[in-house]
């Protein structure tokens, strides 16, 4: 009997460990704040190591990470005085090319191995639930935080490669750099820019630290901190709506929610563009005859290049003005920049604000958008990009809607989007 007790024990332990291991989305979870919204929302694991004394310990406390901490900031001091001028001459060392990323892996996965409790727990506690790291949710714990730190390596690549280096990367038009990168005058910046960072390497005491505030840097000398904008949108932007989802009775409405993609104006005088205008007619109907309790307009600041209007707050400002429609049945998303990202962004505000995504929403927008959208190339295009559809059951109903549900898939960050993860 006793051993048929140990038998059953050690197999409730195995079920109880692949049970966690799977979990993620907790809508009862809250993010954590690092004093940096575009750190929190570009590598939230960041976030949580440094909110993690165990976690922090371990990594100040490994000789071959110091090295490597030391050699990036000997690198920062260096270049404050040396002759080096060029992008490429001061900003390569701290890009994680290949050699250097599985070193970086080998290190941690030993870590990790000798420290399971202190990392499983920051993982199932924090990254889990946090929904950022959505898609790696059937891994073990040991392979998910592997997985969540190559996000990092990439999206500081990213970043040094768009804002630092000019690379062109997935839509130049809109995110490239607001400087050519090798005029003398963003040098100049570039050279002063290690300058400010020599003053503050005394307090990096972890190894990705340089490279993350060269990154930062980049961004900001080009303005962009649009993933903080508007944030927190649910006690700002968002607030009137996020009370209403509470009391809404989701059973007299065909559909959870209608979104509506920007389609931004080719010029700085023309707030909206006339197809935004359009999205927005089609969409208002819909809403006064009872299809959604809810309108979610979606868009960033994307064109013209450095456009002075956000997509999201005009659509939003149309609405209220010509149709009179409350400014509580209106969630602004005012961060993507492509209409994959439109339904991505979307469907991350439903899950958390807490609107039921196993009830249909709409997707209304022009008919070009709409045939586009509702194209197999729209699907290919997804997962080009995102790696996966970030909607299902995708169904055409008119000229003007699409009809999907959310998927939780869309709670992952996208390293390779830093203005928008």
């Amino acid at each position: 009997m006793k051993k048929i007790n140990v038998m059953l024990l050690g197999l409730l332990l195995c079920f109880t460990l692949n049970s966690f291991a799977q979990q993620g989305y907790n809508k009862n979870y809250h993010l954590l704040y690092s004093g940096n919204l575009v750190v929190d929302k570009d590598f939230y694991l960041l976030t949580v190591i440094t909110q993690t004394p165990a976690v922090t310990g371990i990594l100040k406390s490994d000789k071959s990470l110091q090295r490597i901490l030391e050699k990036h900031t000997s690198t920062i001091k260096r270049h404050v005085t040396d002759t080096c001028k060029t992008p490429v001459s001061l900003l390569t060392d701290f890009k994680w090319e290949k050699i250097d990323s599985l070193e970086i892996v080998k290190i941690l996965k030993r870590l990790y191995e000798l420290h399971p409790k202190e990392f499983d727990r920051m993982i199932d506690t924090q990254l889990r639930p946090s929904g950022y790291y959505e898609r790696f949710i059937k891994l073990p714990d040991g392979e998910f935080y592997l997985k969540a730190w190559s996000q990092y390596i990439y999206g500081i690549n990213y970043i040094i490669d768009q804002f630092g280096l000019g690379k062109k990367m997935r839509y130049p038009l809109i995110d490239s750099p607001n400087y050519v990168v090798t005029s003398r005058y963003y040098e100049t910046v570039l050279k002063d820019i290690f300058a400010s960072l020599d003053e503050e390497t005394g307090r990096m005491k972890l190894f990705y630290q340089p490279s993350l505030q060269i990154a930062l840097q980049l961004m900001q000398a080009n303005d962009r901190d649009e993933p903080a904008r508007f944030e927190p949108l649910e006690k700002g932007e968002n607030k009137k709506p996020v009370e209403k989802i509470k009391a809404t009775n989701w059973k007299k409405y065909p559909y959870a929610a209608i979104v509506i993609p920007g389609n931004g104006p080719p010029l700085t005088t023309t707030p909206i563009s006339p197809d935004n205008k359009i999205h927005c007619d089609v969409a208002a109907r819909r809403y006064l005859s009872g299809k959604a309790p809810f309108i979610i307009t979606t868009g960033g600041y994307c064109y013209p290049f450095r456009g002075p209007y956000c997509e999201a707050v005009e659509m939003r400002r149309y609405l209220m003005q010509q149709y009179k429609i409350p400014a509580n049945a209106i969630i602004i998303e005012p961060q993507a920049r492509h209409t994959t990202t439109n339904i991505r962004n979307s469907n991350r505000l439903m899950i958390r604000y807490g609107i039921p995504i196993n009830k249909p929403s709409l997707f209304i927008t022009s008919k070009s958008q709409t045939d586009y959208s509702a194209n197999e190339k729209f699907d290919a295009r997804n997962l080009n990009e995102l790696g996966y559809l970030p909607y299902r059951d995708k169904k055409q109903i008119s000229n003007h809607e699409i009809s999907f549900y959310p998927v939780m898939e869309c709670l992952h960050m996208d390293p390779f989007d830093p203005l928008d993860p």
